[in-house]
């Protein structure tokens, strides 16, 4: 079945040359008007490809349709059209996570042959080598690609200069987590509106489950062991738990668990937070004109713990709904390669020369980028990416990869759990014994039913 696709396409690109017709940019679409479905995230670079792309993409007789939805509710819409063989979205928009499941469940289309059929000046414009190795290998599977990264991200520190000016604090280069909590506890201030330190706080596996994983991590703790057993109930966890808790108690935002990452980045913009742990792509937003600490933002390595570091490696990349028309595909692919091109990335820079929404982490070239390779954030967001070993995210051995999450299928509903009793226990509703209880009896029993013990 595979071959023959392969050589339809085949064929129809030996047509496309003989009668000079385009092959992407529109050329499929010409038969009829059509218009292409997506949805992004309601992040701040995401917004910026909407806005560019509704002033500056063109493509012949497509039109394309796209909405902005919160994160959670986008994860869980596009995971239910993916695994039910819905049409309603033509584009997924996703991470190395779903990436790697997705396409072993069948839930993505290989983008191998819409390469191989590209014009060979489109295809070196495009010029795929300057993709960086780490956020296009987590988006392919036996070598082919299923997806094509957007921006990718690690994780780092940011702070509030003038605060820590005020307060007589330095930040070192790389700071432990211990070390954070007492400048934060140093830096709040309630009687005067000040946040020592925030962190994402609501519930979900990609919400408070992305920091708080890398503090796991960093305290020695595990999620499973090489033979799959449960390793929630250890003192290195009990640590790790007990940590996340008292920054946000004792140095952190009013509402704790009501914050996703938008909530902490206004915090920070507005000048009355010190300390803000996430992900790289959160900076470009603090030197933005909209930001009131603009120019006095400081940026650290991630934290240490007692074993190791708090790592994360993210991208949000563009796959293609298999269930669609191969004309629906092919625009698809147009409005991809244009999303993820060095075109974009410079009309991003020219529209917004703080580099607010311009893709970051997706390609090398971006940092050569007049300008934007001078940028406060440039140079350490390249360091820590150098840095990250996605396939060692423990002290000791594991099973699973994932710096910020597992990548196992169970672990969208493992993190979600997970993170719903961390909350709990952050506001004083169940205990430390409590939550450890639930969620260690819930990582074992998913790896029984999973068959993975």
């Amino acid at each position: 079945m595979k071959r023959n696709l392969v050589l339809a396409c085949v064929a129809i690109a030996a047509l496309a040359l003989v009668f000079g017709l385009p092959l992407f940019a529109g050329g499929a679409a010409e038969e009829e008007e059509i218009t292409i479905n997506i949805a992004l995230p309601n992040n701040p670079i995401s917004q910026g490809l909407a806005d560019l792309a509704g002033r500056f993409y063109e493509a012949e007789g497509v039109t394309v349709d796209i909405a902005v939805l919160p994160e959670v509710d986008l994860r869980s819409r596009l995971l239910t059209e993916a695994s039910t063989g819905g049409t309603t979205y033509d584009m997924f928009v996703f991470g190395p996570y779903e990436a790697l499941n997705w396409a072993t469940f069948g839930w993505l289309e290989n983008l191998e042959p819409f390469f191989d059929n590209l014009p060979a000046d489109r295809l070196a414009e495009y010029d795929r080598d300057d993709l960086i190795p780490a956020m296009q290998e987590s988006l392919s599977m036996d070598g082919d690609a299923y997806a094509l990264p957007f921006y990718g991200e690690s994780a780092f520190i940011m702070y509030n200069k003038d605060l820590f000016e005020a307060n007589n604090l330095t930040m070192p280069e790389r700071p432990t987590w211990d070390e954070l909590y007492e400048m934060a506890t140093t830096i709040h201030d309630e009687d005067a509106g000040i946040v020592g330190m925030t962190m994402r706080g609501a519930p979900g596996w990609g919400m408070s489950g992305a920091p708080f994983v890398p503090i796991v991590n960093a305290f020695g703790g595990r999620f499973y062991d090489m033979d799959w057993n449960a390793t929630v109930d250890t003192p290195e966890q009990r640590a790790a738990w007990q940590m996340y808790r008292d920054i946000l108690v004792d140095a952190g935002q009013e509402d704790i668990i009501s914050y996703t990452y938008n909530e902490a980045i206004a915090l920070m913009q507005s000048g009355n937070a010190g300390i803000y742990f996430d992900a790289t792509s959160i900076a470009p937003p603090l030197e933005s004109a909209e930001s009131e600490i603009a120019g006095r933002v400081g940026y650290a390595l991630p934290p240490r713990g007692p074993a190791h570091i708090s790592q994360w490696l993210w991208n949000w990349s563009y796959g293609i709904n298999p269930n669609i028309s191969q004309q629906r595909k092919e625009a698809v692919f147009d409005f991809m390669l244009w999303a993820t091109s060095k075109e974009y990335i410079e009309l991003s820079y020219q529209e917004d020369s703080t580099g607010a929404i311009t893709p970051p982490a997706s390609r090398s070239s971006t940092y050569q980028l007049a300008g934007y390779s001078d940028v406060p954030y440039a140079e350490i967001t390249v360091q820590v990416l150098e840095e990250t070993d996605f396939d060692n995210p423990t002290v000791d051995p594991v099973p699973y990869q994932g710096l910020q999450y597992i990548a196992i299928p169970e672990f969208t509903d493992l993190g979600d759990r997970m993170t719903e009793w961390l909350a709990d226990y952050v506001v004083g509703e169940i205990t430390l014994d409590e939550a450890i209880r639930l969620t260690h009896e819930a990582f074992d029993e998913a790896a029984v039913e999973g068959g993975y013990r």
